[in-house]
């Protein structure tokens, strides 16, 4: 074949294609949107890990399967999932279902791009400026820059790198090994909630390392109402300081 067909034929069936992502998409639809978000349904069809083994096929395979037994093994996903759109699904992180915003991360998908630069992300470059001008908008900030995270580790791992170089500017030029051992605060309280263990694993990047912060729990005391103070105004936070320097503070609410 020649090198020109080969582009214009890849090989690739495209009506077989669309017609099982048709397929596919009523799928999402059926069993993901609306028994997802109907309140008559499971939020989660509920299996222990050796029974959900069983019942589904995980083994990789060399070979492909027909469209059937794929539109079955979306099924089977859906089916077994948690449904964080359910109206009585309650944890973290998630409630209910936007089926607009749904369109949206269908788009992203299918265009499937990052935003590496403005030429191969022109729309999402753009749109992610003006998220981030908002949301500095929102914290007081007329001007700066930003990053979108992934999750709440990673957050914390770049609050602590941040607090870093506030504290010790000189560590971006001469490295972590340059500073002395700090202390990075909590509370005793708080110690074994989420936010804390990202906060432990933002300081220790590898096992095979040594700590290089020393996480320092301690237990909060509010202070009293100062004469003229609301009882329900606002209260001081008294912390030992240990003979390590301080450079950041990572509070949490609880659950």
């Amino acid at each position: 074949m020649a090198e020109s067909n080969r582009l214009e034929h890849p090989g690739v069936d495209k009506a077989a294609g669309e017609e099982f992502l048709r397929e596919a998409l009523q799928v999402l639809l059926d069993e993901a949107v609306r028994k997802g978000t109907d309140v008559t349904e499971k939020v989660c069809d509920w299996k222990e890990p050796g029974e959900l083994r069983e019942l589904l096929d995980l083994e990789l395979r060399s070979d492909g399967e027909p469209p059937e037994r794929l539109l079955g093994r979306c099924r089977d996903v859906i089916r077994y999932s948690v449904r964080t759109g359910h109206p009585r699904f309650f944890n973290q992180l998630f409630s209910g279902l936007d089926h607009h915003a749904l369109a949206g991360r269908l788009i992203t998908e299918a265009l499937n791009t990052s935003q590496y630069t403005y030429e191969i992300a022109p729309v999402f470059v753009l749109m992610e400026e003006v998220v981030l001008a908002k949301l500095r908008e929102l914290v007081g900030w007329s001007c700066g820059d930003g990053i979108f995270a992934p999750g709440g580790s990673i957050s914390n791992m770049y609050a602590v790198n941040v607090a870093r170089f506030h504290r010790f500017p000189e560590s971006r030029r001469k490295g972590s090994w340059a500073l002395p051992r700090l202390a990075l605060f909590t509370s005793r309280e708080v110690r074994n909630l989420t936010p804390i263990f990202s906060s432990l694993r933002a300081t220790t990047p590898s096992r095979k390392e040594p700590l290089s912060w020393a996480l320092a729990p301690t237990t909060s005391t509010w202070s009293p109402p100062t004469s003229g103070e609301s009882p329900a105004g606002p209260r001081w936070l008294h912390f030992p300081i240990p003979s390590l320097p301080p450079f950041c503070f990572a509070p949490s609410g609880g659950r």
